[in-house]
């Protein structure tokens, strides 16, 4: 009776792993995979979250190496500065410093599940929580609630996404929106990110890290402000967490874009978010010295 037992338990078991190690590599094949891709043969590096990544790799005729993710926070740039520091000579630093990236909601819209990727026992105050998040979240689907959202996700766009499949997919870019849709959709987003008028102690506190490890690794910290849209810009008006400011009282430079494309709404997939052809286009301007001349201090 015992052994009956503990094989239907082994049985199961074996089951669990297997089922875990097919959903591992699903999930890694489609929302792991390119954040854990990075080129160690720069020296100069751009650190940003959704809105560095229409930049592609247009940067890297600059000499100017992506590393960009969606959703990524100062949280996970910490964590990709730290890998830099450990694996290559890094000379430069591009970080965006937008209205947005000190708000509270980073704090769970982020990539910590993806980030653990680049960490060591070094960057977690006991060996227990860099167990857990290192390896256990990481690679177990089901102690991660991310994974269990990005394959729900994936179920309803890829398996039932008519377009998939011959159909037409209804979604207009943002040229060809109503002026009265456009709105609607910023004001969501600027509601979204600027929810109390703090910003998020997180945040602020990992800003200010990456800005000592720079410094204690003589690597020159630039701010960036990426282009934004003039219906969006209206809506924001002066809402800000002032990541910039926190940048500009250690006498860093910021290189300010965010005007730079207001009237030319062809180039954004929507209100704050450059489309391919807009972030090849601003990876020109951005390096070059037109570039240098837009640098505050």
């Amino acid at each position: 009776m015992i052994n009956h037992f503990f094989k239907r338990i082994i049985s199961f078991l074996i089951m669990l792993m297997a089922l875990n190690i097919f959903m591992f590599f699903l999930i890694k094949g489609f929302y792991i995979k390119d954040y854990n891709e990075v080129d160690l043969n720069y020296s100069s590096y751009l650190l940003a979250d959704s809105h560095g990544t229409p930049l592609g790799d247009f940067t890297e005729i600059n000499n100017v190496h992506n590393f960009s993710g969606q959703s990524d926070s100062y949280l996970d740039m910490e964590r990709k500065l730290k890998y830099l520091i450990r694996n290559t000579q890094v000379e430069k630093i591009y970080i965006s410093v937008d209205d947005h990236t000190l708000s509270p909601t980073r704090e769970n819209q982020n990539n910590l599940d993806r980030s653990a990727y680049y960490t060591t026992k070094n960057d977690y105050s006991s060996y227990l929580k860099y167990i857990r998040e290192k390896y256990l979240v990481y690679y177990c689907v089901f102690l991660n609630d991310r994974y269990n959202l990005v394959i729900k996700h994936f179920i309803q766009d890829e398996l039932f996404n008519t377009s998939k499949w011959g159909g037409v997919r209804s979604k207009s870019s943002w040229e060809n929106l109503s002026a009265i849709q456009q709105q609607e959709i910023s004001r969501d987003r600027i509601n979204n990110y600027f929810k109390t008028s703090t910003p998020s102690a997180g945040m602020s506190e990992s800003l200010l890290r990456i800005i000592s490890l720079c410094q204690q690794n003589d690597i020159d910290l630039i701010g960036l402000r990426f282009p934004f849209t003039k219906t969006y810009a209206d809506i924001l008006n002066n809402e800000s967490y002032n990541a910039d400011s926190v940048l500009m009282n250690y006498d860093l430079p910021i290189i300010d874009f965010d005007s730079l494309y207001l009237e030319q709404d062809s180039l954004f997939r929507d209100m704050d978010h450059l489309d391919r052809k807009g972030g090849e286009k601003f990876a020109k301007v951005l390096f070059n010295n037109q570039g240098v001349s837009k640098i505050n201090n």
